[in-house]
């Protein structure tokens, strides 16, 4: 190494480096900056949680003991004996008035059963409701008859 004048000790001097490593802690500085400012704003949003639900306790407190004041208090309510007695017709009229309904659906759906059951009846008699028809059950019973002959023979020519 040549020492001389005005010059270092090292031979090169990453000028480059230095400067990215000088952007490098500028963006450490940002990011910690913003993250104090994050546990800041955490701490202040921790602090009115529990504030709220400080104040939450109060209102479920007060509305136990509102409710435990109410039960102890006696109510004499009293209805009249016809009210009750409308009442009671009022429920009776609607049952029955839904029974009646109820009957009349099922009625209808034991009529509707016996067409569709009718309308299938008809359907088979006519062959109609046969996916297979007599052409094509007669190929497939030859194919088959040809078939199970094949495997016959060969099972007797081995």
């Amino acid at each position: 190494m040549n020492m001389g004048i005005g010059k270092g000790k090292s031979d090169k001097i990453y000028i480059d480096g230095l400067i990215e490593s000088s952007g490098n802690e500028g963006k450490i500085l940002q990011v910690e900056h913003s993250l104090a400012e994050n546990i800041a704003e955490l701490k202040q949003t921790s602090a009115a949680l529990n504030a709220a639900i400080d104040r939450i306790e109060s209102i479920v407190s007060k509305f136990n003991s509102s409710v435990q004041e109410m039960q102890a208090k006696k109510i004499g309510a009293q209805v009249h004996p016809q009210t009750l007695k409308s009442l009671n017709n009022i429920c009776t009229n609607f049952v029955v008035e839904v029974g009646r309904q109820l009957m009349a659906h099922r009625d209808n759906q034991l009529e509707l059963q016996k067409e569709h059951e009718k309308r299938i009846a008809r359907m088979l008699e006519k062959n109609e409701g046969v996916w297979l028809s007599n052409r094509w059950l007669k190929i497939l019973t030859i194919v088959m008859t040809i078939c199970y002959f094949a495997v016959l023979l060969c099972a007797f020519c081995k």
